[in-house]
């Protein structure tokens, strides 16, 4: 008998089986109870999906929803941006937790006009946390935002000034001055103004924000200084998202029974080492000493209690998928998703759905919410004269062309002009 043929069957069995566990929660009410066959027709579109297409539903206004736009590592791949969820409120509100590398491009993909989602809370200043936030600020005059970015992040606590949230936006603007200073006058530059808050993240429990019924609190992470994890309270429910931080008892006394708790849960060490090409003393410091390994979030969420527990910021993979779902399910048996890039989740008061988001891949930039004032933010820079006698003069006669052309079919009466 080939036992080992046996075994790796038995292997792929087992690993199938933790895949689907971990799948997104669905109803499996027989179809006839959920829609009945009326509402079903050939030509109309389905009465119920089992994904959620952006801009399409109508969120409640009493209901929560959360987009994981980021759910994986400082490692870049394609499958899973750094760290970064939007949490939509049914009051309107938008919010932006951390914005690691690779994650502005599911902002985009999900349509949403840029004006509306102007509040990007930072747990901390890593990379993987907030690496996409200089583009996601950049970009904002090209893609139609009209209003001020509004960042919150880490600042006092006594933690050294060069590391403050205001000194590394100053710095962003310094890199970025000369991409800014080139843009006056030729598009609309409000949404170039940056209003930096820093909250103290050594408060426990401290309130950082406080506006339209939302409250949002942060509490200190085990995660070097400076850290902090979110717990953000409206309508009777309660998010907490933990960023980066070893289990602690703040987490554990505050996220205690949220309706949605997302969680780090790192590989485990063996895991971790060969995956990462990490030396063992590497990977055991990675996962024991500055993030929480999956045994370690497993005991956080027998601890925490919360209502729906979210397991992020480790590779999802096939091979991988199972291994932590194994060390975390040693210790918790209750409710968990393991986070992949455009995981939804819809929660009320009566619980949580979990989906997977269809997004956009071929987006264009969402139309602008405020009528343009190109004139904003000053006069029109004024490229040098050296530069533009570079510029041949036979194609004078093609741009008139151009601009006649685009005159005669919208009515208007632009001219050309390369000198303002």
């Amino acid at each position: 008998m080939n036992w080992k043929l046996i075994l790796t069957f038995m292997t792929g069995v087992a690993a199938t089986v933790g895949l689907l566990a971990a799948l997104p929660t669905l109803d499996f009410q027989p179809v006839e109870a959920k829609n009945p066959k009326s509402k079903w027709s050939p030509t109309k579109p389905n009465p119920t999906f089992d994904v959620y297409y952006p801009g399409t539903e109508t969120l409640a206004p009493d209901e929560m929803r959360v987009i994981a736009c980021g759910s994986g590592m400082p490692m870049p791949r394609l499958k899973q941006a750094a760290a970064c969820f939007l949490v939509e409120l049914g009051n309107g509100d938008k919010f932006i937790f951390d914005m690691g590398t690779g994650s502005m491009e599911r902002i985009y993909a999900l349509g949403i006009p840029l004006d509306y989602i102007d509040k990007v809370f930072l747990t901390h200043l890593h990379m993987d946390h907030m690496g996409d936030l200089q583009g996601f600020y950049m970009y904002g005059p090209q893609n139609n935002r009209s209003v001020p970015l509004r960042v919150w992040g880490p600042g006092g606590g006594g933690t050294r000034p060069e590391w403050s949230t205001k000194t590394a936006m100053d710095s962003m603007l310094k890199t970025w001055a000369w991409m800014n200073g080139t843009l006056v006058g030729t598009i609309d530059m409000r949404s170039a103004a940056l209003k930096v808050t820093e909250y103290d993240w050594s408060k426990v429990n401290g309130v950082i924000y406080d506006h339209n019924g939302v409250v949002i609190r942060s509490i200190p992470a085990i995660h070097f200084e400076q850290s902090a994890s979110f717990i953000l309270e409206w309508n009777g429910m309660k998010l907490a998202y933990m960023g980066d931080s070893l289990p602690n008892k703040w987490w554990i006394k505050h996220a205690n029974g949220a309706d949605l708790a997302i969680g780090e849960c790192f590989l485990p060490a063996a895991l971790a080492a060969k995956k990462w090409s990490f030396t063992g003393q590497e990977a055991l410091n990675a996962v024991t000493t500055i993030h929480a390994n999956a045994t370690f979030a497993g005991k956080v969420m027998a601890m925490t209690k919360a209502k729906h527990n979210v397991a992020y910021h480790f590779q999802n993979d096939a091979d991988t998928l199972p291994v932590v779902m194994n060390a975390v399910e040693q210790v918790y048996d209750g409710p968990v998703d393991y986070a992949l890039d455009f995981m939804v989740w819809n929660v009320t008061k009566e619980g949580v759905r979990t989906r997977m988001a269809v997004p956009n891949h071929e987006a264009y930039p969402t139309p602008p919410l405020h009528e343009k004032k190109v004139a904003s933010g000053g006069d029109r820079y004024q490229t040098p004269d050296s530069v533009l006698a570079g510029w041949p003069e036979e194609f004078n006669v093609v741009a008139d062309k151009i601009y006649a052309d685009f005159n005669k079919k919208h009515g208007t009466n632009y001219k050309f002009q390369l000198k303002k």
